[in-house]
């Protein structure tokens, strides 16, 4: 069956978010497998992942305002779960926004809320600039969505310490 870009479409949760993970980042992902054999690192990815998903404050980076786009469904799952969203688009047009609620950086929205956890879900070069920001705001957490991922995202938060975990929110709440 070919794989579907709506999770809504497939049975298997675990297996969707897995299969586009290793679509977007195979190798990693095969690492990250091979690596639960002998320490089991998606253990550890499942307890941060669940960490960040305890956390209040959330700033959600991607195509918010769109209502047929994966980031404005995250955006609103984490707010009916009772978290407060700061929404991020670097791409919004001054008087696309009628509330006036979208911030086009990390860091104009965490001038105006603490933020625990930056969920990514934007392509990878514009997710690496808010990462850099998240890292000199002092953001410790990052939930990286199935294709916002790469290598220079993981390097950049592994030397800010900043504990990432690769996931759909939508599957996993």
């Amino acid at each position: 069956r070919p794989l579907s870009s709506s999770p809504s479409d497939t049975e298997n949760p675990a297996l969707y978010c897995a299969l586009r993970m290793l679509l977007a980042r195979p190798l990693p992902l095969l690492v990250a497998l091979t690596s639960s054999l002998h320490g089991s690192r998606i253990a550890m990815c499942a307890t941060a992942g669940e960490d960040m998903l305890r956390q209040p404050t959330w700033a959600v980076i991607g195509d918010v305002l769109h209502p047929r786009k994966p980031a404005r469904a995250v955006a609103e799952r984490l707010e009916a779960l009772g978290k407060t969203v700061v929404r991020v688009n670097p791409r919004v047009k001054p008087g696309t926004d009628p509330h006036g609620v979208i911030f086009r950086s990390l860091r104009d929205a965490a001038a105006k809320s603490d933020i625990d956890v930056v969920d990514l879900i934007i392509n990878p070069r514009d997710g690496l600039v808010q990462m850099e920001h998240a890292a000199a705001l002092g953001i410790k957490s990052a939930f990286v969505q199935p294709g916002a991922g790469s290598d220079e995202i993981l390097a950049l938060c592994e030397r800010e310490g900043i504990a990432v975990h690769e996931g759909c929110v939508l599957r996993e709440t």
